[in-house]
């Protein structure tokens, strides 16, 4: 391998020249370990202080001032690489790898368009939570555009497979759902959806074990992983994500990711508690978020939940929001979520992702009422359920058939069997009874219920219904049409 002096100007410029030509050629370029030629490590590696001995056996004697080295490499050497790339080749995508937890820097200071975030994969898996929402929280305060910088992976090549490090049960999901969710950009490792143990070095032509795919895995990342993926531009942004902490009892649960994206329309909660035992507490805050202004300034805000969910303060709103995967949909006052925050309570290793919030307004206490009947549960079936609601008015104008009589009349109808006269009498009272009740609640309906049932094709008259009851009956009838007219003179004055 050679040895380059990168305080020989000289050199930095030939790279730098050799950077230039991949990307007249390439649009993307990957610079591997490129920690190790930041300053604070090549001085370290090759030029260590005097009297400190050096990380490199045997360059010590190479040792020299900061002020010596400072002199020699005046400046960032991927800085001006990332000034030049930008000024000569400027659809260029420069990534970085970056570890010994430099990605903040090679982001922030040196400008790289996109580093991995090695800290994602490690503190996650030492479940070190404290300090990986805190890494969170000061990139927000600093600058939230740096998140979408973050390549965020959860194995590679140099480390241990992805299930060789998280499992593949809860915590495994848990933390590939942060993986889609977060800001950033995701990234899959070889055989990780497979499941695949071997860990393989980029000199592998081939596996060496004989895995096969674990189809339940692979299931679980098609219905608890994938959907999300197809999601991602609600998620990769930044401009509506927000972090809280969760605060039980005056102490916040350290273990559990708790933070707001999505678009203008539409947002999403994601919740994940990374450690075995039980967690719990409430919502309420969000972490500072630094926020440019129209005219540059910069400055720090701290946004409620309802705010950062888009909500609306007074008035009649209900929120409402789908569980995934579950599927099940639940509805919450809005008011509740600006006094109160949310409850959450996470069993250990738990995640709940609840999409598609939006808000409505409860103009004719339909949404109030299906909250009440409801009462905290979710339900597969919202959009019947609020229908039914509408239509309560209706079902109560037609109660009439519901009364036992009147389902034996039908029931003899449907059986194609000879009605009684009485029987019948009775049936085109109460039919003609319920169609007037129906008819005079028709024009009190709001236009949402009225689009829920078919359209009424105007007044009826006493005649016109017995004719529609006859062709019943002759439809059904085994012996032939039954005569109704013929005694239903009374029949029509009552009508």
């Amino acid at each position: 391998t050679a040895q380059l002096d990168f305080l020989n100007p000289n050199t930095r410029e030939a790279v730098i020249q050799q950077i230039l030509h991949v990307a007249r050629n390439f649009h993307i370029i990957r610079f591997d370990a490129a920690m190790t030629l930041a300053k604070r490590h090549v001085q370290r590696l090759w030029y260590p202080r005097p009297g400190s001995g050096g990380d490199i056996p045997g360059r010590a004697e190479a040792g020299m001032s900061d002020a010596e080295f400072n002199e020699l490499m005046p400046q960032e050497f991927w800085r001006e690489v990332v000034d030049r790339v930008a000024q000569e080749v400027p659809d260029t995508l420069l990534l970085a790898e970056a570890f010994w937890m430099m990605e903040g820097y090679f982001v922030r200071t040196l400008g790289m368009h996109r580093v991995y975030n090695s800290a994602f994969m490690n503190m996650l898996k030492n479940q070190e939570n404290g300090k990986y929402r805190d890494t969170i929280k000061n990139t927000i305060a600093f600058d939230p555009e740096i998140l979408k910088r973050f390549v965020n992976f959860m194995n590679n090549p140099d480390e241990e497979t992805a299930i060789a490090q998280f499992g593949n049960g809860d915590k495994y999901f848990g933390v590939c759902t942060l993986l889609v969710t977060m800001p950033g950009l995701p990234m899959f490792g070889h055989g990780q959806i497979e499941g695949f143990r071997e860990k393989y070095g980029m000199e592998y032509r081939r596996a060496y074990w004989n895995e096969y795919p674990d189809d339940h895995l692979i299931g679980e990342h098609y219905r608890r992983i994938f959907p999300l993926v197809k999601m991602r531009y609600a998620f990769s942004t930044v401009e509506h994500f927000e972090l809280f902490d969760v605060i039980d009892n005056g102490s916040v649960a350290d273990s559990v990711y708790a933070y707001v994206n999505g678009t203008e329309e539409r947002r999403a909660l994601v919740l994940f508690n990374n450690q075995y035992e039980h967690a719990q507490g409430r919502i309420y805050s969000s972490a500072p978020k630094m926020i440019r202004q129209g005219d540059g300034c910069r400055v720090t805000r701290v946004t409620s939940l309802g705010e950062s969910l888009g909500l609306t303060v007074g008035g009649r709103q209900y929120t409402i929001y789908e569980s995934f995967p579950e599927g099940l949909t639940y509805i919450i006052p809005s008011m509740s979520i600006f006094d109160e925050g949310l409850w959450v309570s996470l069993q250990g290793y738990e995640t709940h992702v609840y999409l598609n919030i939006r808000e409505v307004e409860d103009h004719d206490g339909t949404y109030e009422a299906l909250h009440r009947y409801l009462n905290g549960r979710g339900t597969s079936t919202f959009e019947r359920d609020l229908a039914t609601i509408r239509l309560q008015p209706l079902f109560q104008a037609m109660e009439n058939f519901r009364s036992p009589a009147m389902v034996e009349t039908l029931r003899t109808m449907t059986s194609g069997k000879q009605v009684k006269s009485k029987e019948l009498r009775r049936f085109i009272l109460l039919t003609g009874e319920a169609y007037a009740r129906l008819s005079a609640l028709y024009e009190t309906l709001g236009q949402t219920t009225i689009d829920l049932i078919p359209p009424l094709r105007g007044e009826m008259q006493p005649k016109q219904l017995l004719l529609e009851i006859q062709r019943l009956m002759d439809c059904l009838s085994e012996e032939g049409p039954t005569p109704i007219h013929a005694a239903g003179g009374t029949i029509m004055e009552e009508l």
